[in-house]
This record gives structure tokens, C-alpha cells and sequence, in this order.
């Protein structure tokens, strides 16, 4: 019985992270919005299902008005000027985020032929906090970024536009000893890879040297015991987060 209730525990459990659009990049630990407005999400291709993530870390408290205010959760409530038949969905049900914790926004879509060009984007957010003890609740609107969906007939783009930087395949996840990431990028480039148990806690960190198209980095996890984690691919400012099981 106690093996039967902590298999539906994981199941449960697996089920959960599988229905998430995205995971906060947990290597940003500072309070702020990432990337930032300069980085910006990443270009989309027409005809390529595209996903932009945004990750949050929100700070307990602020300065408003000459004094602290705590923050209990900030909240998007909306995502204006997507591309037509784009779509987001935060890591929480709510779109809230705790005072303290990290979340996550996704942006998706798959962009048709003609929807070529920039599309800025507002994101509305709601806070809500304490000012001297009494509650408080802010409106807000965070401008800058951007989606570029690119032109498939540009001749010069289709390089970069065919092998965006992405995180192909995982295999085999479960893993048990060795494990197998599939990344894609435009051009060579040095990338780290760190695994990262529930608690944010870094449990296996490489750097590795890619070359442009698609590259099979095999890494031993042997050594990690069994249970649910995830890992971040990072180049530069850019970084990809996905889900992770070690069984054996």
C-alpha cells in the first residue's frame, strides 16, 4: 500500500509539471523580469510553433511612496497585441505570483504566412500588498517587449530561422544512468547545462561547445538519485528549462 500511494504521489506528480506551459529559469535569483526588454523574446518563424517564455522574480517588499510596502503577489491578468491566434498561460493557474517566489509566463502560437513583422506587446499586472498595514492593490502595465516573426522567403534568415536555439529532444526521460539532450542553435556557441533538483538546488552543471544545426550532448546522471528535477541550457542571455525524471 505505501508503494501504491507514493507511485500515484509521483504520478500526480508528473502529471502536474506535464501541464505546465512553462518553469521559472531558477538561475535568476535577483528580483526583476527576464529576460529584459534589450535581450527581448526570442523571433518567431512562420509556419514553426514558437514559444516565448518570460520569468519573474518577485521581491518581498518595495519602496512606494517613501515608504516599504510588502508584496504579497503579483498577478497578469492580460497580454495585449499577440499575433493573431497567440495565446499565453502562466505556471500557476492564477497568473499570481508570491511575494519571494519566481514565476512564469509562456507565450505561444504558430505563425502563418503574412503574419511577417513586429508585434510589441503590453503586459498588464496587478499587485497587491501592504502599505503601513493596510492593504493595497496597483495596477501596472510592463512595455518593451516584442515578437519578430520572421519571413521564411528571406533567404538570408533561413540559417538562423531553421536551427533557432532550442532544445530539440530529451531521451530516454525517465533516465536512468545516461541522458541525451538534442540542442539546436544557428551558430557555434558555448552553453551550460545545469540540473536542478525541486528545491533550485544545482545537482550537475557542464559547459559544452556547440556547433550550428543540431547537437546530441550525452551526460551521466548515474549519480543523481531518483526522483523529479529539471534542467536549464543556457547561451548567454538565453536560456531553455525543461522537466526531468531520474528512475531507476
Amino acid at each position: 500500500m505505501k508503494k501504491l500511494l507514493s507511485l500515484l504521489f509521483l504520478l500526480s506528480c508528473v502529471v502536474a509539471l506535464q501541464a505546465q506551459p512553462c518553469y521559472p529559469d531558477v538561475t535568476y535569483t535577483a528580483p526583476g523580469i527576464y529576460p529584459d526588454t534589450v535581450t527581448n523574446l526570442p523571433n518567431a518563424a512562420v509556419n514553426q510553433y514558437y514559444t516565448g517564455v518570460i520569468t519573474a522574480v518577485v521581491p518581498v517588499d518595495t519602496v512606494l511612496y517613501g515608504m516599504v510596502a510588502t508584496i504579497d503577489s503579483i498577478g497578469v491578468k492580460n497580454i495585449a497585441g499577440l499575433p493573431s491566434g497567440f495565446t499565453w498561460a502562466a505556471n500557476t493557474t492564477s497568473a499570481y505570483f508570491h511575494g519571494g517566489d519566481s514565476g512564469c509566463v509562456a507565450i505561444m502560437g504558430t505563425p502563418t504566412t503574412g503574419m511577417e513583422g513586429t508585434y510589441p506587446i503590453t503586459i498588464y499586472v496587478e499587485s497587491h500588498g501592504k502599505l503601513s498595514g493596510m492593504p493595497l492593490t496597483l495596477p501596472d502595465t510592463v512595455k518593451g517587449f516584442k515578437i519578430v516573426i520572421l519571413d521564411s522567403t528571406n533567404v538570408g534568415l533561413i540559417d538562423s530561422r531553421q536551427y533557432p536555439f532550442a532544445i530539440k529532444e530529451t531521451y530516454p526521460n525517465p533516465a536512468s544512468s545516461n541522458l541525451v539532450i538534442n540542442v539546436a542553435n544557428s551558430d557555434a556557441a558555448l552553453i551550460n547545462i545545469t540540473i536542478f533538483d525541486m528545491l533550485g538546488q544545482s545537482v550537475l552543471s557542464t559547459n559544452e561547445k556547440i556547433n550550428a544545426g543540431e547537437n546530441l550532448i550525452q551526460l551521466n546522471v548515474a549519480n543523481i538519485p531518483e526522483g523529479i528535477y529539471f534542467y536549464t541550457v543556457r547561451k548567454g542571455e538565453q536560456a531553455l528549462t525543461q522537466k526531468l525524471i531520474i528512475n531507476r
